[in-house]
């Protein structure tokens, strides 16, 4: 009898919190090099990916997430994956979603962190159509501002002129049909405030779901090594636009979310990227949330 083909899981978990159905939907992954955390002595950043058998040179399958919360007959996608930005590691959210029976003409809002292409680039098919065709797309003025800048855009060179390329890609559909959000207020839809994070990019910003029920803070690039990143928050990486702002904004939410003992969904951390934050002497330390069947409410 021949063997069943070699292939990994469905890449989607659910967990219900409170009043919320979160999904989180795996889109692959991308290395983040240990050259390219800034702010620690080198030798030391190497020792603590070794210490958590990691490469030292870095984590190569650094996942890449994006989640769907349901919640009062909404459906909301935060963040929307690479599309084809990134090559095939990725881009595999939209498998994912079909796993999961979830259609993109479902989807009534799309909430991007910021406008990087393992973020946004799958807000478009490979087609520049819009993924998600009834959606309204909400980012941050200030990110908008940033990226689309003309003159900016003109200017920039190498992995920054990629960007400003994508995130103009990503968008284009959704402005021409009206349906950009470009918010300067938090309060983003009901029940859902955005958090001011700027420093990684100009606009960063998280999402957060229901203070009220356990609560959930969808955090995007907040943390990109929590092997070394959490226990040493004042690490930064080559990717930040604003280095030192990026360092006091991970301060400012690992204490929060630490302290409120919120949930909190990252895009970078270990699939499904959903868990606590706890203290840990001068840093922090990650709690994995644990997989349990989806609760139905009677």
């Amino acid at each position: 009898m021949p063997s069943a083909p070699v292939r990994q899981a469905p890449g989607f978990q659910r967990f219900r919190l409170g009043n919320l159905l979160v999904t989180a939907l795996y889109d692959g992954f991308v290395p983040i090099l240990a050259e390219d955390l800034r702010g620690e002595d080198p030798a030391a950043v190497r020792r603590r990916l070794a210490h958590a058998h990691l490469p030292e040179e870095g984590d190569p399958h650094t996942a890449v997430i994006a989640f769907l919360v349901e919640y009062d007959g909404r459906r909301v996608l935060v963040d929307a994956g690479s599309g084809d930005t990134l090559g095939p590691d990725t881009g595999h959210l939209p498998a994912a979603m079909a796993a999961a029976g979830i259609a993109a003409e479902e989807i009534d809002d799309v909430l991007i962190t910021h406008l990087h292409p393992d973020h946004s680039g799958g807000l478009v098919t490979g087609r520049g159509e819009a993924a998600y065709p009834r959606a309204t797309v909400h980012v941050a003025r200030a990110e908008v501002d940033h990226w689309l800048d003309a003159n900016r855009a003109a200017r920039a060179e190498g992995v920054r002129k990629v960007i400003h390329d994508a995130a103009a890609d990503a968008l284009r559909p959704y402005l021409a049909t009206g349906r950009v959000d470009a918010f300067d207020s938090p309060d983003i839809l009901p029940g859902v405030r955005a958090v001011d994070q700027r420093g990684h990019t100009a606009g960063h910003s998280g999402y957060l779901f229901g203070e009220g029920d356990e609560p959930v803070l969808f955090w995007g690039d907040t943390v990109h090594s929590h092997t070394v990143q959490l226990p040493c928050p004042h690490v930064s990486v080559a990717i930040d636009s604003d280095e030192a702002g990026a360092v006091e904004a991970r301060a400012r939410v690992l204490e929060t979310v630490a302290a409120h003992g919120w949930w909190v969904a990252a895009s970078h951390l270990p699939f499904p990227g959903l868990g606590r934050v706890r203290r840990a002497g001068d840093g922090y330390t990650w709690l994995p949330v644990h997989f349990k069947p989806v609760d139905v409410p009677a």
